[in-house]
């Protein structure tokens, strides 16, 4: 969980402020932007995000990649987590993978293997694999035990599982596994109604230790914190006046930038119903989430500020210190994740503060949310 508040929260609202950010920390990288590629120098663990995300150099740690399209062309020697629309592993992954997207293409992975989406291609995997789709091709050999959700099936010639197969399918009669593979003793072939994730996630854990979500929750605190000074140094006014607005009318605010994401979200309805729209749906959508991004990032900023001030303190000159009150805004909104259902509500309500407040700004004044006491 706190792993995907790293690259959602912090990394993907990088790209709607600039081409690309990056930030090291010890032997750690993180990079975001539209089009990012890793090339060296080398590091122990790897955090990118963006449209096109591209490691191009061997990454001595593990690898934390979220994109529309990921490459990994070089090796990792820890454990691999990659999402995407599209995700291609050309080279071995040491440890083991956690992978899902649209389509994934997997080299050899060392460890176990956990992998989802609609069509997925596996090489070699050292441990287990639990693999779910709507067309699985199996091209390698498994050492391990193999759990395979899908209704098509592809066995290529070098296909080999060592321990038990297990397969769920809606038409068990359909699936033929060859000798080859796994001989008859080892398959069992089950209704898809019989599949419980749960009981496989238990039995084939992947453990993740607790200093690497500690690490990078706190790396999202201070990419977002560094998304919020960037902002700052390059239109100072802006943010303060923005800042201002929001503090004044936080309620108004709230309530703004829920009319506003409505119409953003319930625009895109309305495209489909014209021919002519229906190109723009998509434009629309991504307009959509840049606002959820920029809200967010906004609201946290915020947070922090109101919070500083509320306790006596005068708001800081300094370009540090503001950084220090976004990383502060960042950290508490990122707690709230944790919160259940009480939580979701409260980071809800930072992010609409963002985006009624940016909208103050953008649309005419006094639409939605009169600008008093500040200037645009």
């Amino acid at each position: 969980m706190l792993r995907a508040l790293t690259l959602v929260c912090g990394l993907l609202a990088l790209p709607a402020f600039a081409d690309t950010g990056s930030l090291s920390i010890g032997g750690d990288r993180y990079l975001a932007g539209a089009s990012v590629t890793y090339a060296g120098p080398d590091v122990t663990d790897l955090f990118m995000a963006g449209n096109r995300v591209v490691v191009a150099a061997p990454v001595g740690g593990s690898a934390h990649l979220a994109g529309r399209r990921v490459t990994v062309d070089a090796a990792v020697t820890g454990d691999l987590f990659a999402a995407g629309y599209s995700v291609t592993v050309g080279a071995t992954v040491g440890g083991d993978a956690s992978v899902t997207g649209y389509n994934v293409v997997l080299g050899g992975v060392s460890g176990n293997l956990r992998a989802a989406g609609s069509a997925v291609a596996i090489a070699s995997v050292g441990g287990y694999a639990l693999v779910t789709g709507e067309e699985i091709a199996l091209q390698g050999a498994i050492a391990g035990d193999v759990v395979l959700v899908a209704n098509d099936i592809t066995f290529g010639p070098g296909a080999r599982v060592a321990g038990a197969l297990t397969i769920y399918a809606e038409d068990p009669a359909s699936i033929i596994v060859p000798e080859t593979v796994a001989p008859a003793a080892r398959v069992r072939i089950e209704q898809t109604a019989q599949y419980d994730g749960k009981t496989w996630s238990d039995r084939m854990p992947m453990q993740v230790p607790v200093w690497r979500i500690v690490t990078g929750f706190l790396a999202g605190v201070l990419i977002s914190g560094l998304i919020a000074a960037m902002v700052i140094a390059i239109a100072p006014k802006a943010v303060q006046n923005w800042r201002i607005l929001a503090l004044a009318h936080p309620g108004r605010a709230i309530w703004s930038g829920f009319l506003v994401t409505s119409a953003l979200a319930g625009s895109g309805f309305v495209l489909m119903l014209t021919l002519v729209g229906v190109f723009l749906l998509p434009v629309m959508l991504a307009l959509t989430i840049v606002a959820i991004f920029a809200g967010y990032a906004l609201g946290s900023y915020v947070l922090g500020v109101g919070l500083w001030l509320g306790i006596g303190r005068t708001m800081p000159e300094g370009l540090a210190g503001k950084f220090a009150l976004a990383c502060l805004g960042a950290f508490l909104a990122g707690l709230g994740w944790l919160v259940p259902i009480a939580g979701w509500f409260f980071v809800l309500g930072l992010t609409m503060l963002g985006i009624g407040t940016l909208a103050a700004f953008v649309l005419p004044g006094g639409w939605i949310l009169r600008r008093d006491g500040v200037q645009p």
